[in-house]
């Protein structure tokens, strides 16, 4: 209950001067109960296309970060372009989506785990070649890991970038605050609330190890 998203809730809630009680859940009941209106808001959630569903999106996005590749020191030549990436096994987190060249390319060998550290213990063992993670959460693990002299940047990096949204169910009775959700969103921005949230989050969680 002290995650990155639910700081990023409560800062909204603070904006609009509401109570609001979190739920922790898996990622897909999260959906399927934010569809149904059982959930009224989510937050860290990309948009995919413009075709409306029962996903309200506020705009503008939150927060902009880019995928980052991540290699052994010793090997940095071994990611230097994307064609590269077909010949390398390639830790990814289990169900995630990444930018669309990525995921629509047939030919990568993908390794799903399910957490960052599970990708860095596996490219230490040489069980993967690199792995994709945001490097605004990978690296402050990284140090605490004591590894940032054996893992590097990739000299290979994607250009895309992905957007995560401020969202509220259309079954929600908050749908009808939505300008307002706007208006909070956009002052946390234009205060750099967000980004400020993510890097003492993260800059906590290396401190505290």
């Amino acid at each position: 209950m002290n995650g990155l998203q639910v700081k990023y809730l409560k800062n909204i809630a603070k904006h609009m001067n509401m109570e609001i009680d979190i739920i922790p859940m898996p990622f897909a009941r999260r959906i399927r109960e934010f569809r149904q209106g059982n959930l009224d808001l989510l937050v860290g959630l990309q948009r995919e296309s413009d075709k409306q569903d029962e996903m309200v999106y506020i705009t503008p996005s939150y927060e902009t970060l880019r995928h980052t590749f991540f290699v052994l020191k010793k090997n940095i030549g071994t990611l230097q372009s994307f064609a590269d990436l077909k010949r390398l096994n390639i830790g990814v987190t289990r169900n995630a989506k990444y930018f669309e060249k990525f995921n629509q390319e047939t030919n990568l060998i993908m390794v799903p785990v399910s957490t960052l550290r599970q990708k860095i213990e596996l490219l230490m063992k040489g069980r993967i070649n690199t792995f994709v993670h945001f490097q605004e959460s990978a690296q402050p693990l990284i140090i605490e890991m004591g590894l940032q002299n054996d893992i590097v940047l990739a000299k290979y990096q994607p250009i895309e970038v992905n957007n995560y949204y401020v969202t509220i169910s259309q079954n929600s009775p908050l749908i009808g605050k939505k300008h307002l959700f706007e208006s909070a969103v956009r002052d946390a921005i234009a205060n750099d609330e967000f980004a400020t949230i993510r890097r003492e989050h993260y800059a906590s969680h290396v401190a505290l190890n």
